[in-house]
């Protein structure tokens, strides 16, 4: 399951704050901080490179969906005709000099204490590591196949079409509107749920952040015993990606809507469990 990260700030000598995340592959540092300091006139540069997504939280203790960039993504900016070289080089000497080494020398800053789910650990690339967490679940909602089919699925090695999914049902209007309502109290600077969709479903690498939001939605609407829990869930990103593929009449398709609620259902229990 993707993780949700804290940031620490570092003040530029341009009096701009960058802020930083530490994950397991490097340090990553806000894509809009960076580009503010060496691109500051391409506000829209961000949408054309290379970014990382993350679920950071914000303050107020609200999640916020980031674009971040890796040491070697600023380094590429180098190669933008845009970007002026020694800027880039003149920043990425900065956070050599002033932010690797808080990291290096403060493990704490890396080694952050925080509850440990065992959803979390669940390595989506290898299929023995989800049948091992069902099995701990007693679970006997899925079969070998299923199983295949929804890690192929989550890990986007099935097409998708390129378009969100409409809805002129007004039960589903409804459904997909409180969605959204509960995903804007969790996730902070989304402007609607087709932005969403596009961002984490059709335009990622893979379906996890997406998965992650329907976990905190569904997470949410548990807390308060909502009724249509379900029914509101059917609205969500992944069950209405996977919508798109039943159309295409794969086989076991309608297998995964079950199995995949149970995992909700398993995540949420563990977070309602350590609250």
């Amino acid at each position: 399951m993707v993780e949700v990260w804290r940031y620490w700030e570092f003040e530029h000598p341009s009096t701009y704050v960058v802020r930083v995340i530490a994950t397991p592959s490097g340090l990553e540092l806000f894509a809009v901080d960076v580009l503010q300091i060496v691109a500051p006139i391409n506000d829209d540069l961000v949408r054309s490179i290379e970014v990382q997504k993350r679920l950071v939280m914000m303050e107020n203790n609200q999640v916020s969906l980031v674009s971040t960039l890796s040491a070697l993504s600023i380094h590429s900016l180098i190669s933008l005709t845009i970007v002026e070289h020694n800027v880039v080089k003149q920043f990425m000497q900065w956070v050599r000099t002033n932010v690797m080494p808080v990291f290096k020398n403060d493990v704490t800053m890396i080694a952050i204490e925080q509850p440990k789910y065992l959803f979390q650990q669940i390595d989506y690339s290898q299929k023995d590591s989800l049948i091992k967490y069902l099995y701990f679940q007693n679970s006997d909602s899925w079969s070998s196949n299923s199983i295949d089919l929804y890690l192929k699925f989550i890990l986007k090695k099935l097409p998708l079409p390129a378009s969100c999914p409409q809805t002129i049902d007004l039960n589903s209007i409804d459904s997909r509107t409180r969605y959204f309502q509960v995903l804007k109290t969790v996730l902070r600077s989304v402007s609607s749920y087709e932005y969403v969709y596009e961002d984490l479903v059709i335009r990622s690498a893979n379906l996890l952040i997406a998965q992650s939001l329907d976990l905190l939605v569904y997470y949410h609407l548990n807390k308060l015993n909502e009724s249509d829990l379900n029914q509101v869930l059917e609205q969500g990103l992944i069950l209405q990606a996977l919508g798109t593929m039943v159309k295409k009449s794969i086989d076991n398709f309608k297998d995964l809507k079950p199995m995949y609620l149970n995992l909700l259902d398993y995540f949420s229990a563990e977070m309602l469990a350590l609250d």
